[in-house]
């Protein structure tokens, strides 16, 4: 059986050699925690032009330039408003299947506050 059976549409990102810096829309931050206790934050929205996207762990949060860094490395540009994202909850749900997430929450507004004109 392949990670995606039962997740068709669902399809690993490309290599961040390849595509180091992305654009996310509709954006959120969801924190998981795991079956053995670990816990880490991820990033949950929209690439334009491409498709719902959950990254590996946030490393460094910049407010000031509104970006992340993941733990691949991948450095990401958050524009406009957070948001949802039904094809980035879409793979979120996968994502949680397949990684033994046992609780997650929203923790968006812990982040959208350090952000300097946001309007909400």
């Amino acid at each position: 059986m392949s990670q995606n059976d039962g997740w068709p549409f669902i399809h690993r990102a490309e290599s961040v050699a390849s595509r180091p810096t992305e654009n996310l829309i509709c954006w959120s931050i969801f924190e998981a925690i795991f079956s053995n206790r670990d816990i880490s934050h991820h990033l949950i929205g929209f690439i334009p032009g491409r498709n719902g996207r959950v990254t590996s762990a946030i490393q460094q949060f910049c407010p000031k330039n509104r970006q992340i860094t993941t733990k691949s490395g991948r450095l990401y540009n958050l524009l406009g408003m957070p948001g949802s994202s039904e094809d980035g909850l879409f793979v979120w749900q996968h994502w949680c299947t397949v990684n033994s997430v046992i609780y997650h929450k929203d923790v968006t507004d812990d982040y959208t506050k350090q952000i300097k004109n946001l309007v909400m």
